[in-house]
């Protein structure tokens, strides 16, 4: 089978990511035995840092795609022009049996919806969404994603002027709803399938399409893979006092000052503890003996480093998925973060109550079980990462996709 997946991307030969999203899922399809395509759109220059996803391995080792089990040929990318993708002779050249759209659901993206459509009925999206898409499934939260939202992409203006944007983008964001929920209503009537990260967010698009007379059985909840062949629990592994973070920490959405507060409480407190942090160079490096920082590290570096931590630590203002948690959850850490998000709520599935670390109202605290029998966080963390790890795995993730596909074929 003939696969493409697309993303609105544009990148340079030696940024394909291969480990996680659209390229990870590529590969997936690949072991399987698929004729699979990664389909971005070539950079002719370096584009900005953030114009890309998080990663965190170096550039030159992302773009080394190997498939042991796949006979297919190495030459798995697609380099079509922003055109070529909104022309259906285009797709219909590829004839693909199922095309992936990594899109947001942004109805600007309709003409190339629309151009895949003509070569195959079997188009999936993926949302990428945490599920506040209008303000009618929330309106205060909604509010507050948007300010964030923007805040975030704004965060280097001047902050008078950054704020005063936020607050408007927002509000124009509540006064546009009916004119946006117009605009989705005529995306989710193209799109056969939608594919949501969380549980959580599954259940707010439904109620969505619901209000917006969509089928609602359209949505389907998918999580994105990770690779977990690197991020797995080892019990030969001893768990250390340990807390890790990981993140893009010059950005208003990670909350960098939040989690400096947050570990600067606890270890205060907590003597046999630590932590450390791994990413973009935060504003603040204080010199705590008991705080460590590292550039973004390659997946078996950050792997072993997850493997030895109890506890992954977030304070971002808004996610949708959260793939580091996902990544130190398959390493038999416990996820921590602000509670309300759907990846939090998403990962309290996987996580004992029992954990040795709690979030409360934006501060941290030790539970700590005196009659617990030695290792026994470490045994059920091995469970909860059995579990998170057939979930979050790319083949999994891959054939849950094919479902759906075999669920359109069926018309159910």
């Amino acid at each position: 089978m003939k696969i493409l997946l697309y993303t609105d991307l544009t990148i340079r030969p030696d940024q394909l990511f291969w480990h996680r999203d659209l390229g990870l899922l590529t590969k997936a399809f690949r072991d399987l035995g698929h004729e699979a395509y990664l389909v971005v759109h070539l950079a002719t220059e370096p584009p900005p840092l953030r114009t890309f996803a998080p990663s965190h391995i170096p550039t030159s080792a992302a773009s080394n795609i190997k498939h042991p089990t796949s006979k297919i040929l190495e030459d798995s990318v697609l380099w079509p022009s922003t055109s070529q993708v909104r022309d259906k002779e285009w797709w219909k050249d590829h004839h693909p049996d199922l095309v992936i759209l990594g899109l947001w659901t942004r109805p600007k993206y309709n003409p190339i919806r629309r151009a895949a459509l003509s070569a195959t009925p079997h188009v999936i999206e993926r949302a990428d969404s945490d599920g506040m898409r209008t303000a009618s499934c929330g309106l205060l939260t909604y509010a507050k994603r948007r300010f964030d939202y923007f805040r975030d992409r704004t965060f280097r203006w001047p902050l008078a002027f950054s704020i005063f944007a936020s607050i408007f983008y927002s509000f124009t964001s509540i006064l546009a709803t009916p004119w946006i929920e117009y605009r989705l209503r005529k995306t989710l009537s193209l799109l056969p399938s939608i594919i949501v990260e969380t549980p959580q967010a599954t259940a707010l698009w439904k109620s969505l399409a619901r209000r917006l007379g969509a089928v609602p059985e359209k949505i389907h909840h998918v999580p994105h893979p990770i690779q977990t062949d690197i991020f797995k629990f080892d019990p030969a592994i001893q768990k250390k006092n340990q807390i890790i973070s990981v993140g893009r920490w010059d950005s208003y959405q990670k909350n960098y000052p939040e989690l400096l507060r947050l570990l600067r409480d606890f270890l205060r407190r907590e003597a046999t503890w630590s932590s450390i942090v791994v990413g973009t160079t935060p504003p603040i490096q204080p010199h705590h003996p008991r705080i460590r920082y590292f550039p973004f590290l390659s997946p078996k570096h950050l792997a072993r480093l997850m493997r030895e931590s109890r506890v992954f630590l977030f304070s971002s203002r808004y996610e949708g998925c959260l793939l580091a948690g996902a990544e130190a959850l398959t390493a038999g850490c416990s996820v921590v973060g602000p509670s309300g998000m759907p990846s939090t709520s998403y990962f309290s599935e996987f996580t004992r109550k029992n954990q040795p670390l709690k979030l409360g109202k934006a501060r941290l605290s030790v539970n700590n079980n005196k009659r617990s029998p030695p290792n026994k966080e470490i045994r059920l963390s091995s469970l909860q990462s059995c579990r998170a790890a057939f979930c979050f795995s790319p083949i999994s993730v891959a054939k849950n996709i094919l479902k759906i596909m075999s669920r359109q074929e069926s018309g159910l």
